[in-house]
């Protein structure tokens, strides 16, 4: 009996206490944040009316709860900063890494998007042929519309150098000439293996008509372009050549020298900016694709996407300073 009653009282004890233990951790982990935060997870981003109706609903900024090891919860939006005021028809900043918008403007609409269309260019082209391939510049490519690139009849440069003139000057010159050199090794219409290309990666709402972009009905959209980047980092050589801001390209027969300049303004200007690929014609207005260091994880990045903008690069210096003060992560 007296053992019974011993055994009795052990077990009591073991449970009040277990109860204490558990009581402790359940307040420890559901601890609210303190009341000078206001950050939530994009991953909650509430929509148009639900999202006021949402801030109307919170009493006070400690109901702000999030749990930091968790990857879908970063990065955490600070309400307290307001969405940018984007003019451009379409705009986005893009996380690949959360695959996650962070800003959205009109991103399944499709619009003209100018020499953004050299993107694609350039995956046929490197997909065909080699960087070390060496091409003679014909009368029709330097008669193409554009004076980017100041190629010469008859100069011979390397596929690496066109790809230069292409990305960073963004020649037209440079485009047709690549074109025409990949029509002839494959035997096919380039513009047939670009729209095959945008077929086979899943850009359904964009067309090609050009290699140049200069045509109107060159258009795709921002969900079809983040596809585009994603694809692209399978020719490295593309971003590669896109993060160069000036380069000197000179002929095989030495007489003749180019000096690319990179018409992407923003690189060297910006420090987040590494590389990145613009756009322009009257139907177009102003387009620009950069890529932007990640605030947290090196070697990836944040894209900015930009289509029909009036001040394309004021518009992107907008966006990226927003993002570095509207999101934290962890």
């Amino acid at each position: 009996m007296k053992n019974n009653i011993i055994s009795l009282v052990i077990l009591i004890v073991f449970l009040v206490a277990f109860s204490f233990i558990f009581s402790y951790l359940t307040e420890k982990t559901n601890k609210p944040l303190p009341a000078s935060s206001s950050l939530l997870s994009i991953t909650e981003l509430p929509k148009n009316d639900e999202k006021k109706l949402f801030e109307n609903q919170l009493s006070s900024r400690d109901n702000y709860i999030f749990n930091s090891l968790n990857p879908n919860l970063i990065p955490l939006r600070d309400w307290s900063i307001k969405e940018p005021e984007i003019q451009a028809q379409a705009a986005a900043i893009f996380d690949p890494d959360g695959n996650k918008f962070l800003f959205q403007k009109n991103i399944e609409k499709s619009f003209p998007i100018a020499s953004i269309t050299k993107l694609m260019t350039a995956n046929i082209v490197l997909e065909n042929l080699n960087l070390d391939d060496v091409i003679k510049i014909s009368k029709q490519a330097v008669m193409t519309y554009g004076e980017n690139g100041h190629l010469v009849i008859g100069e011979e440069l390397t596929v690496r150098d066109l790809i230069y003139a292409l990305l960073i000057e963004s020649s037209n010159d440079a485009a047709m000439a690549l074109a025409e050199k990949t029509e002839m090794v494959t035997g096919n219409n380039f513009v047939s293996l670009m729209n095959k290309k945008a077929r086979e990666i899943g850009l359904t709402h964009s067309v090609f008509v050009d290699p140049i972009g200069i045509n109107p009905q060159n258009k795709s959209n921002i969900s079809d372009l983040i596809k585009l980047i994603n694809y692209s980092f399978k020719n490295s050589f593309i971003w590669q050549a896109t993060s160069i801001k000036e380069i000197e390209v000179i002929s095989k027969n030495k007489k003749i020298v180019h000096h690319f300049k990179n018409t992407n303004q923003l690189l060297g200007e910006l420090p987040e900016v590494i590389a990145g690929k613009t756009g322009y014609t009257e139907e177009a207005k102003g387009c620009m694709i950069v890529l932007v260091k990640h605030p947290q994880k090196k070697g990836q990045y944040l894209y900015v996407i930009i289509l029909g903008s009036n001040q394309r690069e004021k518009e992107v210096k907008t966006l990226i300073n927003w993002v570095n003060q509207a999101f934290v992560w962890q």
